[in-house]
């Protein structure tokens, strides 16, 4: 028993990063979908269920980790940070359910799907540990882990906390978390059920949970022709969210500075951009694709997911901004994580990389086109701030490669709504004036790094002609982007509007009362309301 407890103790003494981590983690799931696709005696998958099937068994076994994870610092009273030696071995136990199922079976793996219960049912297969299960579902190889699971963390809080209280309550929540996600549709049903449906609780029948999941009906653009790979295909939406949603708590818990400067540096002008362009890209599409256009849960979860998707897409081109742009920053943005030293170089990139990996991981669970938009979108990040390249030193062809970046971030909201995911039906002239406007006009985000920038030899418009020529040359561009906007889409009813908020936001790049760091937002809430009046105008 004492070497037991001085091995709990002893792992407790390990860290590990997150580029470990998250290595440990993808390898561990493709290992886990590697035997059970090729060594046991199955048909193995075509390489779009693979990436389906790996995709799910990756969220499934992130948020059992991750809950576990929050739980156990919660009860021992300490930093996540400090449990990540310990965690990072419950790995292992992510390969042995398959395992154990051939040395059982003789080569086979029992099919241990989702608990799709009635209440009654679901209260017996959890007073009873997995017991009273349908025919067709057999907990083997799963139901032993689960309860070595159990067991191991319950040693582990009693050597930690010398409490058979705690121990005892630990044992059980970890059981409770593994049975929550074995049976998450059924009670995800019942939840939707007693907000939006009508139904009595006991009246719930195990097919109805199936048909919410599984159904082949349309989702915005997107067709279903595999029933077995539906039920994953919706649920990997909630699963994206919730998974954000608790590295975002597990990160703040770990250190809450840290979190707390990440949300700062969010740039957030950009970010209402993006958002914005998305929307509009789901705004044309729907009305290109009317018939695909449905507020349904999962048409508006899959909405969400694109979101946030684009949102860490974002963040990690920050972080790509801003590890090379260390130097223009230290004059012009000293505010920033990197020159306030609360990160360092490579944990600051680690976390460029998680928010990348994240994004593509979003984007991968609506569909390839969208996860291929969201690497295409950080290559063009990259090669826009990075060396050798860097081509946001050469004016104009740094702001066209900003431009064509943000008409990326509308591909992704047109071809949700789109038939078979594609952007050749969306009209030329609106991507000709996305790239137009975005060329003369996206200057305006230099004004604020002149200092920076001229030092580093980086030629924006506002270097180049300083700033109060610059602001009437970028004012002048706004201006000519709003009157553009009338003739490429071909809509004179929308003259005297473009007139009215081209001069307004003219006036406000070019009055020097408004400070460079904040000229960005006026003209975004002029566009802003230009966009409802166009949205008006052209469609209604």
């Amino acid at each position: 028993m004492n070497k037991l407890e001085n091995f709990f103790i002893k792992l407790g003494e390990k860290r590990v990063g997150l580029s470990t981590w998250t290595l440990g983690f993808l390898g561990m799931v493709f290992f886990r979908c590697f035997i059970e696709q090729f060594l046991t005696l199955v048909k193995p998958l075509v390489p779009y269920e693979a990436v389906i099937e790996y995709i799910h068994n990756f969220y499934f076994f992130s948020l059992a980790i991750l809950l576990i994870w929050l739980f156990l610092s919660a009860i021992l009273k300490e930093n996540p940070q400090k449990l990540s030696g310990v965690l990072i071995y419950s790995l292992l136990f992510l390969t042995f359910p398959p395992l154990i199922d051939m040395i059982k079976t003789g080569g086979e793996v029992y099919w241990s799907f989702y608990l799709f219960s009635t209440p009654r049912d679901l209260f017996w297969q959890y007073a009873t540990v997995f017991g009273h299960l349908p025919s067709a579902i057999v907990y083997f190889g799963t139901k032993i882990i689960f309860v070595a699971t159990v067991a191991v963390l319950f040693f582990l809080v009693w050597f930690r906390t010398k409490s058979f209280f705690k121990s005892i309550f630990t044992a059980w929540a970890v059981y409770s978390i593994l049975f929550f996600l074995g049976a998450f549709p059924s009670f995800f049903y019942y939840l939707y059920n007693f907000i939006f449906g009508s139904k009595k609780f006991l009246d719930i029948k195990a097919f109805e949970i199936f048909e919410f999941f599984g159904s082949l009906d349309k989702m915005a653009g997107i067709n279903f022709q595999n029933i077995k790979y539906a039920v994953a295909y919706r649920l990997d939406f909630i699963y994206y969210i919730a998974l954000v949603s608790l590295l975002a708590i597990l990160f703040y818990r770990m250190d809450s500075k840290k979190f707390i400067a990440v949300v700062k540096n969010f740039r957030y002008p950009q970010l209402f951009y993006h958002s914005g362009l998305l929307f509009i890209g789901l705004a044309v599409g729907a009305w290109n694709y009317q018939q695909n256009f449905k507020l349904d849960l999962f048409s508006l979860l899959a909405v969400a997911v694109l979101f946030i998707s684009v949102w860490l897409a974002w963040k990690a081109s920050v972080v790509v901004n801003d590890l090379n742009d260390f130097t223009i920053d230290a004059i012009s943005n000293p505010e920033r994580p990197l020159q306030q030293g609360i990160f360092s170089r490579e944990e600051y990139a680690n976390l460029g990389w998680a928010c990348f990996i994240l994004s593509i991981l979003g984007g991968i669970s609506i569909g390839f086109s969208f996860a291929v938009l969201l690497i295409t979108y950080q290559v063009v990040a990259w090669v826009y701030s990075a060396q050798p390249f860097r081509l946001k030193k050469f004016p104009l062809v740094a702001t066209f490669i900003s431009s064509f970046a943000l008409l990326l971030i509308l591909f992704l909201g047109y071809i949700l709504m789109s038939d078979n995911q594609t952007f050749h039906t969306l009209s030329p002239r609106i991507i000709f004036l996305m790239l137009i406007v975005g060329t003369i006009s996206l200057s305006i985000k230099d004004f604020k790094d002149i200092a920076g920038d001229k030092k580093d030899n980086i030629w924006t418009i506002p270097v180049i002609f300083g700033e109060k020529k610059a602001r009437l040359i970028v004012a002048s561009g706004i201006f000519i982007s709003f009157i553009a906007s009338v003739f490429f889409l071909n809509e004179l009813k929308l003259f005297w509007w473009a007139m009215f908020f081209g001069g307004l936001a003219f006036l406000s790049v070019a009055s020097l009362k408004i400070k460079p760091r904040l000229i960005f937002w006026p003209v975004l809430g002029i566009i802003f309301i230009y966009g409802l009046v166009m949205v008006r105008v052209l469609f209604f």
